[in-house]
């Protein structure tokens, strides 16, 4: 009996070329100060920091304020999207619903801090309701680039880091681990943004050290001081000390 030559059938979808282009770097969600919020669309939004100036990751490396301008141009113009994976899916080739996308990126943007970023996650797709889950819980916190090859002519050699001044981004993904340990998120700002009702502003105010009694007493007297003072009715320009969650920003 005449033996059978086996053939490998082979799919080319990109994603092998992407994995010997890309390279990849994890940050963490630091004083990115991730926040929450449920849209109008049911979609959970999120911010925080891909990349901040003063950090150097693990690969000894730093990106140079401006380093993402021309990819953000591109984005702004429409020439160029960056996607939004879940520990960089797109790099697994056995796992369908593991390479999927989760979400997409609504707002990239360099600041005085770093590259900012504000995303959305895919409603009712089960990846993203789970990473969503995961973030709002703290049981993931990271933030990682992927990003092409570098030019010599865009990068410094310094004695202890690499300086990148211009990167081109394939997509950033919300991620297990982080290089940059020392950066952690802000707990505060993310349930801020997702307080929905009194009893959630009830369990904030007591995990940041008020009894039950005076967190319902804190906000009943907030709720008069809006009330006393609705939209329209005072143009007075409030100042730091106005703001009644001034005293979070030095919680614990």
């Amino acid at each position: 009996m005449s033996k059978k030559r086996l053939q490998v059938l082979q799919c080319r979808d990109g994603r092998a070329e992407l994995l010997n282009t890309v390279s990849t770097r994890r940050m963490a969600i630091t004083d990115a100060k991730i926040r929450f919020a449920d849209d109008t669309t049911g979609a959970h939004t999120f911010e925080g920091y891909a990349v901040k100036w003063d950090s150097t990751n693990q690969h000894r490396e730093r990106f140079a304020r401006g380093a993402f301008n021309d990819m953000i141009e591109a984005v702004n113009s429409g020439a160029k999207v960056v996607h939004m994976y879940y520990n960089h899916g797109w790099r697994n080739f056995f796992d369908g619903a593991a390479a999927m996308r989760i979400g997409r990126w609504v707002e990239i943007v360099e600041d005085d801090i770093g590259l900012k970023l504000r995303g959305e996650l895919t409603p009712s797709l089960s990846l993203a309701d789970s990473v969503g889950a995961m973030m709002r819980h703290g049981t993931i916190d990271g933030l990682s680039i992927a990003f092409y090859p570098v030019a010599e002519i865009d990068y410094e050699q310094h004695d202890d880091y690499v300086l990148i001044k211009r990167a081109d981004l394939f997509e950033i993904s919300v991620v297990d681990e982080p290089s940059d340990r020392a950066a952690r998120i802000s707990r505060q700002s993310e349930t801020i943004n997702n307080l929905v009702d009194e009893r959630d502003a009830c369990d904030m105010l007591t995990k940041l050290g008020l009894n039950p009694d005076d967190a319902r007493s804190f906000i009943t007297k907030l709720d008069h001081i809006m009330g006393a003072n609705p939209q329209g009715g005072d143009t007075t320009v409030p100042t730091a000390d106005d703001d009644p969650f001034a005293f979070l920003d030095n919680a614990s």
